[in-house]
């Protein structure tokens, strides 16, 4: 069986590619939120100004945006050129329908993570001081829990376990960046 060379329309997304882009999505939110919610705690902890606190978050949202939509790339392409493999062989069956699209996953990996991640980084920059590392924490806690609500739709997995487990390892990293930021605390004005 010669390699297919059906191109599908980028914008009609099937099946198995829906699910594929359904978990980029989740997993790109859930890493937005505590990544930039660990940084920007982090500098916190080290008495960042608003400025630089701000430049350091809005940094780790671009540069996490980038590596995940590039991990998802280069993940479902290898899903890709494996399931390709599969349909050329005439021992296992496969429909070109349920080929993967990495430029899918990739681009829901990177919209998911900057929304995830503005979500810690606004909070940051609109509370006062005496209040950010506070609220920012809070708007973590919100997030994820919504984020781990959204993950279980449609399944059995228990609701309530995948917020406490969501929650346990965003405060988590939270506390450690915190802890290390109030380590090396130092005074930008």
């Amino acid at each position: 069986m010669e390699k297919s060379t059906n191109k599908r329309s980028f914008f009609k997304i099937h099946f198995w590619d829906r699910l594929n882009v359904l978990r980029a999505g989740i997993l790109g939110a859930n890493d937005g939120i505590i990544s930039v919610s660990g940084i920007v705690l982090g500098a916190a902890g080290a008495n960042f100004n608003s400025r630089t606190l701000f430049i350091t978050g809005i940094s780790g949202m671009l540069a996490g945006a980038c590596s995940m939509a590039g991990g998802e790339w280069m993940s479902v392409s290898t899903q890709h050129d494996v399931q390709e493999k599969t349909l050329e062989s005439d021992s296992q069956k496969i429909e070109q329908d349920d080929l993967l699209v990495p430029l899918h996953a990739a681009a829901a990996s990177f919209v998911s993570f900057i929304i995830g991640a503005l979500i810690p980084l606004v909070t940051m920059c609109v509370s006062s001081d005496k209040w950010r590392v506070i609220n920012t924490s809070i708007a973590m806690i919100i997030a994820l829990s919504l984020n781990a609500t959204v993950s279980t739709v449609n399944t059995t997995i228990s609701t309530k376990k995948t917020i406490i487990r969501n929650i346990i390892i965003g405060v988590a990293t939270s506390v450690i960046t915190y802890m290390i930021g109030n380590i090396f605390h130092i005074s930008t004005n």
